[in-house]
């Protein structure tokens, strides 16, 4: 007999049977892969408004992708391939791979339907002008499955990050949408060495995340060159009329300190301290993209 599992059903709030509620990192456990398979399912259908006929060429582009790019199988373009087989290969690797191999294959087919979204839907899924949604995005949709099955990893500017608190996303996410190409380049950055789980590059990712907040001084306030320290710059705002709490700016100027140490990287290389650590980058992505959102904020008033 096939067990009843429910998240927010009777037996989960009572108690009885209760679902896991700990965020899942390394492992993922039988439940949350069986609603991630149904994710998958759900955009597949979704995304192709529900014709799955596999004789359509977009269907025919999809297994292609997955074959050639996603499991690196080689593929006949003569052929016209059954969706069937791909379907069982991608299920079977969501339900039995290992954690790593289960995020590499739902990021790679998120990314290529939003792609597809984006050049069929157009205008009314994105605005590439104002790099603004007009729907829900599917990136957010899969964070909302994400939450809700306590897995630790969300979308962030179209990667899988492990970030899993909602309020450190959605920081991350409003700095990405700051009209400023210059902070939007660093934070986007920062975001990508921090998630490249091959070669994670935490202490460019710090680089990145400062030179952000730098960035968004120096154009509130005009400032350039030698004179276009963080703490210059501050002052500058102030000067400007800008009022920062005393608190903040001190906390600011320490955090900057910190990245000038040798426990820190404020330029990229070795300079012969202990490397930075995954902890320490996230804590400065996330600093820096609210400190950028208060002074964007503030100075908008």
């Amino acid at each position: 007999m096939k067990k009843v599992s429910k998240r927010g059903g009777f037996s989960d709030r009572n108690a009885i049977k209760p679902e896991n509620v700990e965020i899942q990192l390394y492992d993922f456990d039988k439940r949350t892969r069986v609603q991630l398979q149904n994710m998958i399912s759900n955009f597949y259908s979704y995304v192709y408004d529900h014709d799955l006929y596999y004789g359509r060429h977009y269907i025919q582009d999809f297994i292609r992708f997955v074959l050639g790019t996603v499991y690196s199988e080689t593929i006949d373009t003569r052929k016209t391939y059954d969706d069937d087989p791909i379907i069982k290969m991608i299920n079977d690797t969501i339900l039995n791979g290992d954690y790593d191999e289960v995020l590499t294959l739902v990021e790679a087919l998120v990314q290529y339907w939003d792609s597809y979204l984006k050049e069929t839907i157009g205008y009314q899924y994105y605005d590439k002008y104002r790099n603004t949604y007009h729907e829900t995005s599917i990136y957010e949709m899969a964070n909302g499955y994400f939450e809700q099955e306590y897995v630790g990893y969300r979308f962030v500017d179209g990667i899988i990050v492990p970030i899993s608190d909602s309020y450190e996303v959605e920081t991350i996410n409003e700095t990405l949408k700051n009209e400023y190409e210059p902070v939007y380049g660093h934070i986007s950055k920062a975001n990508k060495l921090l998630a490249d789980r091959e070669k994670p590059d935490y202490e460019n990712s710090i680089k990145e995340s400062i030179s952000a907040v730098e960035a968004i001084c120096e154009i509130i306030t005009g400032t350039k060159g030698k004179e276009a320290t963080l703490g210059n710059m501050l002052k500058k705002l102030e000067e400007n009329g800008v009022e920062i709490h005393k608190g903040l700016k001190s906390a600011f100027n320490i955090l900057y300190g910190y990245t000038s140490d040798a426990n820190g990287i404020r330029h990229a290389g070795d300079i012969g301290g202990p490397s930075s650590t995954f902890e320490e980058a996230k804590f400065m992505l996330i600093a820096c993209c609210a400190f950028v959102n208060y002074l964007t904020a503030i100075c908008a008033d």
